[in-house]
Parts: C-alpha cells; sequence; structure tokens
C-alpha cells in the first residue's frame, strides 16, 4: 500500500489531491488542514466523484498519518495576491512552516518531503534544516511549473505539439528565474536552428519576451481568477508520481543548497530515490 498525505486543503492542495487521485498515483491520499471543516468537504466532495475513475482512497487525514506516508507533500500557507512577489510571503509562511515541521519530527517518518508552498525555494531549504525526523529527502517543487509553462509558450509561439518541445527553467521559482536557452529545443533543434530552418525571424529580444511571459505567468492568471491551482496542482502528479512509480523522468525541481542558503532548481533525475 502507498500513502501520500497532503498538508494543506487550499486550492493548491486540494487540486493536487484530485490529480493524484485522477492518475491513481497512491493507494490512499490523507488530506490535512488546521481548518477541519474544509477537509471534510473536500474529502466528500473527491470521494463522491464517480468511483470508476480511480481506486485511490481519500481520507480526512492528521499529522499522525505522516508516520506512514511514503511522501509528505506540503502545500500549506498564504497564496499571492497581485502585486506581491512570492517573497513577500516569507515572513508569513515560515510561521506556518515551523508548526508543521514540529508536528512531522513527532512521527518520526521516513517519507520523501516536497514542498510546494511559496516562497518555495527559501521554505524548502528552512525546512530541510528544521526537520530532524529521519525523512529521505527534502525538496521542492521549485521551477517545474515554470518549465511547463516555457513550453506552453513555445509550442503557442511557434504552432508546434508541445511532444517536440524540451527545455527548462532554472534558478528560483521567482522573479529571478533563468530560461535556459542551451536546453531548449525544438523538434531537436536549438531555437536558432529551428527558426533559420522555418525562415521564422528571430532575435535576443524574442528570447526576452518569451522569458518575461513566463516569469509574469503566474501573476497573470491571478489577475484574472485570484489564484494558481491546476498547473501547480497537476506539478504536484507529475513530480509525486515520477517519485512513488519509479518513472526516471528529469524535471527542473529544487535541492537545498548551503552556498547560497536557499534551494536551487535544476534539470535533476526524478525516481523511487528521490530527486538527484
Amino acid at each position: 500500500m502507498s500513502k501520500i498525505s497532503v498538508i494543506g486543503a487550499g486550492f493548491v492542495g486540494s487540486t493536487g489531491t484530485y490529480a493524484l487521485m485522477l492518475k491513481e498515483v497512491a493507494d490512499e491520499i490523507a488530506l490535512i488542514d488546521i481548518n477541519e471543516s474544509l477537509v471534510v468537504s473536500e474529502v466528500a466532495d473527491i470521494n463522491q466523484g464517480f468511483k470508476g475513475l480511480s481506486k485511490t482512497r481519500i481520507k480526512i487525514g492528521t499529522y499522525a498519518d505522516c508516520q506512514d506516508s511514503d511522501l509528505i507533500v506540503i502545500t500549506a500557507g498564504l497564496g499571492r495576491k497581485v502585486g506581491e512577489s512570492r517573497l513577500d510571503l516569507l515572513n508569513k509562511n515560515i510561521k506556518i512552516m515551523e508548526s508543521i515541521a514540529e508536528q512531522i519530527n513527532k512521527t518520526g517518518t521516513k517519507a520523501f518531503v516536497l514542498v510546494v508552498s511559496n516562497p518555495v525555494d527559501v521554505l524548502t531549504y528552512k525546512l530541510s534544516k528544521m526537520i530532524t525526523s529521519p525523512v529521505k529527502g527534502v525538496y521542492g517543487s521549485g521551477c517545474a511549473l515554470d518549465t511547463s509553462r516555457l513550453i506552453s509558450v513555445l509550442a503557442d509561439k511557434f504552432n508546434e505539439p508541445v511532444d517536440n518541445i524540451e527545455g527548462y527553467v532554472i534558478g528560483e521559482h521567482s522573479d529571478s528565474q533563468i530560461v535556459d536557452w542551451d536546453s531548449v529545443k525544438i523538434c531537436g533543434l536549438s531555437v536558432e536552428d529551428y527558426c533559420k530552418a522555418k525562415n521564422i525571424p528571430f532575435n535576443q529580444y524574442d528570447k526576452q519576451e518569451i522569458a518575461e511571459t513566463v516569469r509574469k505567468y503566474g501573476m497573470t492568471i491571478i489577475s484574472g481568477k485570484g489564484r494558481t491551482n491546476y498547473g501547480i496542482g497537476t506539478s504536484i502528479c507529475v513530480i509525486s508520481e515520477a517519485i512513488l512509480k519509479n518513472k526516471g523522468i528529469v524535471l527542473s525541481v529544487a535541492l537545498p543548497d548551503d552556498s547560497v542558503e536557499t534551494a536551487v532548481s535544476k534539470p535533476r533525475l526524478i525516481d523511487a530515490k528521490g530527486v538527484h
């Protein structure tokens, strides 16, 4: 039996739980939140879908569920508002992370831990120092979502299927993120060679425009609907599946880095051993 504990039943946590259920990433998912009525309602709503879609059991969880979980996903915390950067959330969410770490440590869990709460890079690093339980690793979702956004933007710009496009966003999941243009391939070609073959004008200003669009995409979505949840929800699912089902895929996710006292995203292999 495989088990995931999702801490935080807000829009991101509930959407991630729903995606995990549909993909049957684990046999059981425990949804945990300080707001008990919210958890009860979200679990009921997800469980009352058509049973033929998934065999995964969603349950109302407590921190005790972390003890025998294979993976703990942390989404708890305040989300960005229009005009806020992810780093603006640090002082608000660090206290929440301290409380979560204290509860996790009490369980002695050996699970993998995936941090999604923002600012994800700093919180991932901080949590890695707070955790005393013998967990298998503390990771951040990092630039996995930004990478997906990059591929989507490139697919739209060049009218190519997303399967024909590769590339990574690296660094921080913040305004300082970087598009690694050396990693970008369209139909196996560099962007420059692809555009030359297709006779498409493309220069440094186009690169800057694409990078800026990707960087601002989160706030663009928040401006329209008040939150982001589907993109990051599916990112949770993809990362979790890679670990629990030993997929062996490469994603730009974050690992704590003592040299800069934050977590940094680079393309990394994700499989049953974790992120490496």
